[in-house]
């Protein structure tokens, strides 16, 4: 972000209102010499692609320094993190600060993004301000507040912050902006609870958590005609009522019928394969050690844009020995 100068930010915004420009549009360059051309201010700022188009508006002159400040009129709206704090003059070389206007307070604006990035982690502001030096008051010690997050984050996670909230799913079809269908949902959630470690009792909170709709209305449902059930009840039953109806065998004559799409690489066609061959293998069309072969087989018999790729990577000659998926998508 660009760095403050000993010129306050409430001149700037005095001097817009002046000028009868717009704040988010404007910014001032100081140290500049009076000798400088004007145009050559505006094309040295022009070289900062997030300005836009800039036109000096009005100059004035520091006695302290005996150089120029100027008001400036950028096309584009200033955006404080992408601005450098100073530039260097085409002509002259000299160097000039350059001071923007503050959408926020460093410290909200830090605050704010610390909080949502530990609520992303599971954490909260709370956990890091016990952990913070008492004499340090709240955003006045940035080093401080970093050293504590990192704390915080290497403390052993509680059940209720153990990882992160699963993503939405309603059931309804079509799936709604920024809900995640059934397949991608359930391979999230089976990731994420097996991956980390808590009681039953937590991951059915979470996974109820993440559930509206419809889908909300199935595991109330479950949870009335078995208070006892576990997350993986759950996930059974919104699987039977949304999942695919088809059979292990059914799923298994699908998939070997799949082919490359025209302009689908060749590293995109497998992971299409792959997600198929785990459903096959999950409703018993395919034992497990069965899966590296079938993988393999169908890749290189649907692979009709990838020919000269399997060449090179002499994927025929393996069907003896066949790859796991990632030996197989590390190689392609």
């Amino acid at each position: 972000m660009a760095t403050k100068s000993n010129v306050s930010q409430p001149n700037l915004a005095n001097w817009c209102r002046g000028e009868g420009l717009d704040q988010a549009h404007a910014i001032l360059v100081l140290g500049v010499s009076e000798e400088e051309e004007i145009s050559t201010v505006e094309e040295t700022l022009e070289q900062v692609k997030t300005l836009g188009k800039v036109r000096v508006r009005g100059k004035m002159f520091d006695a302290n320094n005996q150089t120029l400040t100027m008001l400036c009129e950028c096309r584009q709206e200033v955006d404080p993190t992408k601005v450098p704090p100073e530039v260097i003059s085409f002509r002259e070389g000299g160097k000039w600060k350059i001071v923007v206007a503050e959408q926020e307070t460093n410290s909200d604006l830090f605050t704010e993004k610390l909080d949502r990035f530990l609520h992303d982690e599971g954490k909260t502001l709370e956990d890091v301000k016990r952990l913070c030096d008492p004499s340090t008051s709240w955003n006045s010690n940035p080093e401080s507040i970093i050293r504590a997050v990192g704390d915080v984050l290497q403390s052993k996670p509680n059940e209720s912050q153990s990882y992160r909230r699963f993503r939405i799913f309603s059931g309804v079809h079509p799936t709604p902006p920024g809900e995640d269908n059934l397949d991608s949902w359930l391979e999230q959630v089976k990731f994420m609870t097996d991956e980390y470690e808590c009681s039953d009792k937590e991951k059915c909170r979470r996974i109820i958590e993440s559930l509206k709709g419809p889908a909300l209305e199935i595991i109330q449902a479950v949870r009335m005609s078995n208070p006892m059930a576990n997350h993986m009840d759950y996930l059974q039953a919104l699987e039977s009522t949304f999942g695919t109806s088809e059979s292990g065998e059914e799923l298994h004559l699908t998939f070997r019928a799949m082919h490359q799409r025209q302009g689908e690489c060749l590293s995109n066609f497998l992971l299409r394969l792959e997600r198929l061959l785990n459903k096959v293998v999950q409703k018993g069309g395919l034992q497990v050690d069965e899966a590296n072969r079938a993988r393999l087989e169908q890749l290189i018999k649907g692979a009709t844009e990838s020919d000269f790729m399997l060449l090179q990577l002499g994927l025929r000659d393996k069907r003896n020995d066949p790859p796991t998926f990632l030996s197989l998508l590390k190689e392609i």
